[in-house]
């Protein structure tokens, strides 16, 4: 499976930098293209002159050196038309928003939109965009920031109407728009959300199956236990309810296969569609770790052609070449996630009887601040916190599971090979020597510990920040605000 290795590196320098370089179907605004080969220059004529032993040497020309392919510049992307003329009678049941402002990126800030599709091979049309992520990329800080957008955001789709954002991309092949439905999804984008994307990668279900069975399976840290109904295989129809059984995933480090990532990374059970955005930004850290240890950064030039047919997408190659460095050298700590959810959202039933979720405009343009805005020189200046992880839950792995939890928010877990006594409640001792700038409530949120868990022990010299030692009570599944407290 040769030509699955590509998309790998697609995922792989996106999620750690931005990288995915393939051949496009249309050119989306703004233009984005590879350069252009050489063209041959016709044979010069050459007159024949006489040999003349005694006539000076003639000076040849200093040669000249060939030009390293670069990345082609990169525009900031702008609204283009988006206005609509409704019918005469039609009923708006929501007003359509006024754009908002684009947020100012700094330089070397690039933003790459991640696409998973539910294409079928017999769905023609109307396929929607469920998944959407950005990456962006700072150039600059090293820093690498992962934002989950949910399908059911209703948003007005420029030159289409009110809609979810995950039918905005069939509504660009529709309207035959210039460059068709990727172009006029990242429009949409920047019409409700103010970002600019700079480029896009695409990828359907079968190709995701393949991508991850050829990295041979991935590891995720199951910190939920899910039951949904799966289909059994995958070459079955889909379509028949007989096809499918009730599959049940357990807590713990769970060995995935490409057939159970993907239901795992599309079952909403649990949470909803937010939770779904959560485990979807798992399966890709594991996909990235997986494709950093299969060494692939290096063979991106040598395996851009294979990338044809298995993901669409608007970078060049000289585009990708650009972030290998950066990608080569990515820790978990500089990779941050952010989520569209219930604090940026309303749910509402539409006059047609569809689930949908009106953005909070206020709570949206914050969390899109505080995503998208580059983290001062005292910000990148602070050490990094690290937690101390003490295994005392009698329950084995479960300290790889606390540790999934601490590096989505951007902690760094320190694994402890310390022999313990179990102990029946969990407890975190704070080491920390002052209370501005403390991850302390953070930490108690996301890991459900009362304030009669936490015992500050200052410590200036201490090489942790904290000590996490989970009891028999640990609660593994993370506490995110749109789940409410058990």
């Amino acid at each position: 499976m040769k030509f699955l290795r590509p998309f790998l590196l697609l995922l792989t320098v996106s999620l750690m930098a931005a990288c995915a370089p393939a051949t496009p179907v249309g050119t989306p605004p703004p233009p984005t293209i590879s350069p252009a080969p050489p063209t041959a220059k016709p044979a010069a004529v050459v007159a024949a002159v006489p040999f003349d032993p005694t006539a000076p040497p003639v000076a040849l020309p200093a040669p000249t050196s060939t030009g390293t392919p670069t990345a082609q510049p990169l525009n900031q992307p702008t609204l283009g038309y988006y206005n609509i003329t409704p019918l005469a009678d039609a009923t708006l049941v929501t007003p359509f928003p006024t754009p908002l402002t684009s947020i100012k990126l700094d330089e070397g800030i690039i933003n790459i939109l991640l696409i998973g599709t539910d294409y079928r091979p017999y769905i023609s049309q109307n396929y929607r965009t469920d998944t959407l992520i950005i990456v962006s990329v700072n150039t600059a800080s090293g820093l690498v920031t992962l934002v989950s957008i949910p399908r059911d955001l209703f948003v007005y789709v420029p030159q289409w109407g009110m809609t979810r954002i995950n039918t905005a991309f069939d509504a660009g092949e529709r309207l035959n728009y210039a460059g068709g439905g990727a172009a006029l999804l990242k429009q949409t984008i920047l019409y409700n959300l103010g970002v600019p994307i700079h480029y896009y990668a695409l990828i359907n279900f079968d190709g995701f199956r393949k991508v991850v069975d050829t990295l041979g399976g991935v590891e995720v840290a199951v910190n939920c236990a899910l039951t949904e109904y799966k289909l059994i295989s995958p070459e079955l129809d889909e379509r028949l309810t007989e096809n499918y059984e009730l599959y049940h995933q357990p807590i713990g480090v769970t060995q995935m296969n490409g057939d159970v990532a993907l239901w795992y990374a599309r079952a909403r059970p649990v949470g909803g569609d937010f939770f779904r955005s959560y485990r979807q930004r798992q399966v890709l850290r594991a996909i990235l770790h997986a494709a950093r240890s299969a060494n692939l950064i290096p063979q991106i030039p040598s395996l851009y052609a294979d990338f044809q047919g298995v993901v669409t997408t608007d970078l060049g190659l000289w585009d990708a070449m650009q972030f290998a460095p950066l990608a080569a050298k990515l820790e978990d700590a500089q990779l941050r996630s952010f989520a569209i959810g219930p604090n940026q959202t309303t749910p509402w039933l539409t006059p047609k009887g569809d689930d949908v979720l009106l953005p909070k405009a206020d709570a949206l343009q914050r969390l899109i601040a505080e995503a998208f805005t580059p983290p001062s020189a005292n910000q990148l200046q602070r050490p990094l916190t690290r937690i101390e992880v003490v295994n005392a839950s009698g329950n084995a792995g479960w300290e790889l599971l606390a540790a999934e939890t601490l590096r989505n928010e951007g902690f760094v877990p320190v694994l402890s090979a310390e022999t313990v006594v179990t102990q029946t409640m969990t407890s975190l001792v704070d080491y920390t020597t002052t209370a501005k700038g403390s991850p302390l409530k953070t930490l108690q949120s996301i890991l459900h510990l009362a304030d009669a868990n936490v015992t500050p022990q200052p410590n200036a010299d201490s090489a942790v920040q904290f000590r996490l030692v989970l009891g028999q009570d640990y609660n593994p599944c993370p506490r995110l605000d749109w789940l409410p407290e058990e």
